[in-house]
């Protein structure tokens, strides 16, 4: 999940070094970033079927090539069109690193043990933010952003032949001695919940796309915070997330249901816009606890999605189900930002894009409280 993630994650914290040393604008450097999450919404339905015929092994295998090739291609890029290039190969990856890693969960991990174990693989993607973000920028100053970005290009690569000598094959042709229980689960239609996780994981994409991308600048331009403390700001949900993933993944599947867990997690990112409504107001102050609650809510949703998928889904056909909900997402991350920055542009300041975030924050916890519902219903 790191590693499938990373193409992003280290593009951005080498972004100034990169775009000075190709000669482009941060604009396109924007634009290289939408190319890989498009991609990613794109080949996430591909990438779901291929987990489903080929099972978790060879599916994880390939999304840890396209990471290395893709970081490669970036790590001796020449010009804006070899970027372009290598996070469009890496946007395979960072689709196709949720489908495959469900499908793994649920062909390898036992069930009471489905739960902490999707918690603890959905943190990874928080672990690669907080490596990239303590390795590159030192890495850069001692050597290169390229040599930077090389190295886990060349860790993923590494990785990739490590699971593909490691890892079980459980592929479905392999138990069935043809493609016949492949092919009867792309057949059968996908339970109706899958509808509702993948709008849910729209309407929050939406807004982790916003919030992700434009959290910092609002920190600095509307409440006067230092960069010092608008970067912490960012930076303190990336790192708590990763025991809040792992912590309400378990509670998910012991404690609550996951509608109930989404549901709150849901209405928590919208008091986190209310906050930001009100935030020019009261003063910078109210930034900490938004960092906090951003870290329970928005940022741990994806654990509590995901095993959503795998313990509600049959085994058969979490692949094709995981791509759904990951293209909703995807969707939801590359419009997100755009439209929340078009807002800015349009209004002169951030109060029309957050109560937009917000209200799309309330229809996800609608959405997730149906979604218990039909899932009851078993249908």
């Amino acid at each position: 999940m790191g590693l499938g993630a990373f193409p992003i994650v280290g593009t951005a914290v080498v972004a100034t070094a990169l775009a000075n040393d190709l000669g482009m604008s941060l604009t396109m450097f924007g634009a290289g970033v939408a190319v890989n999450t498009a991609v990613g919404a794109v080949c996430a339905p591909l990438s779901g079927r291929f987990s489903d015929r080929y099972g978790g092994k060879w599916s994880c295998v390939l999304v840890l090539l396209s990471a290395g090739l893709g970081l490669l291609i970036v790590a001796w890029a020449n010009s804006v069109t070899g970027l372009m290039l290598g996070l469009l190969v890496a946007g395979y990856g960072q689709g196709a690193c949720n489908p495959a890693t469900n499908k793994l969960v649920a062909e390898r991990a036992a069930k009471g043990r489905r739960g902490t174990m999707t918690g603890i693989k959905q943190s990874g993607v928080q672990l690669g933010i907080l490596l990239g973000g303590f390795t590159l920028p030192t890495l850069s100053i001692w050597f290169s952003w390229r040599l930077a970005i090389g190295l886990y290009a060349l860790a993923a690569l590494v990785a990739a032949v490590v699971a593909a000598c490691a890892l079980p094959d459980s592929r479905v042709r392999a138990m069935n001695g043809a493609s016949g229980a492949y092919e009867t689960s792309v057949k059968t239609p996908l339970p109706r919940v899958v509808v509702l996780f993948s709008f849910y994981a729209l309407c929050m994409g939406c807004v982790v796309g916003g919030v992700g991308r434009y959290l910092v600048l609002f920190a600095e331009n509307a409440l006067a915070m230092s960069n010092v403390k608008a970067g912490i700001v960012a930076g303190l949900p990336g790192g708590l997330a990763i025991g809040t993933r792992i912590l309400w993944a378990h509670w998910a599947e012991h404690r609550v249901t996951p509608s109930f867990a989404l549901t709150t997690q849901s209405l928590l990112t919208a008091l986190v816009m209310l906050m930001l409504l009100v935030a020019v107001g009261i003063g910078e102050w109210i930034m900490w606890p938004v960092a906090v609650l951003i870290a329970i809510g928005l940022n741990a949703f994806n654990a509590v999605l995901m095993l959503s998928v795998i313990i509600g889904v049959p085994p058969e056909q979490s692949g094709r189900a995981s791509g759904r909900v990951v293209m909703g997402f995807m969707t939801g991350l590359t419009f997100g930002g755009f439209f929340t920055g078009l807002a800015v542009d349009a209004t002169g300041g951030y109060e029309t894009a957050w109560a937009g975030l917000l209200l799309l924050s309330l229809i996800a916890a609608v959405v997730a409280r149906r979604s218990g519902r039909v899932e009851a219903q078993g249908i």
